[in-house]
């Protein structure tokens, strides 16, 4: 009987948090790149790759985020997502911002990262290439 109880009440919670789910999983997966690089960072400036850092950075990384992300969508879905929704068509707009930022977070360690093996800012060349694509374009048009 518990165990039933316990499977449906795990069942609940997999349902409620269904909509951020991919949400979580983007987040999740951009730690996980970060990680990369930082494990390759390490590696390249001579340091030793140890699983311990893992377990004291990476893991409570991970779920730090995955937990902000849960309680914030749980403060959207009671409470500010109907006031949003009264001016903007959004659903979930704090989730989906926390997300925005978190990532962003992530990408801007990766670049330092890469910035710190090759030399360059990954994000500085894809502006650039950017930029040169715009003005071929307008050449292209005039």
């Amino acid at each position: 009987m518990n165990n039933l109880i316990l499977k449906s009440f795990l069942l609940s919670l997999l349902t409620f948090f269904a909509p951020v789910g991919w949400i979580i999983l983007v987040v999740s997966l951009s730690t996980i790149i970060d990680t990369f690089f930082g494990i390759w960072r390490s590696l390249k400036s001579g340091g030793k790759f140890k699983a311990k850092i893992l377990r004291f950075g990476f893991v409570p990384k991970v779920l730090s985020y995955c937990g902000s992300i849960m309680f914030v969508y749980c403060c959207d879905y009671f409470i500010v997502n109907d006031l949003i929704n009264l001016g903007i068509q959004i659903d979930y707009l704090t989730t989906k911002l926390l997300a925005l930022g978190l990532i962003g977070i992530e990408i801007k360690s990766i670049d330092e990262s890469f910035e710190a093996i090759k030399g360059y800012s990954l994000i500085g060349r894809v502006f650039e290439t950017i930029l040169k694509l715009k003005n071929i374009k307008k050449k292209i048009q005039e």
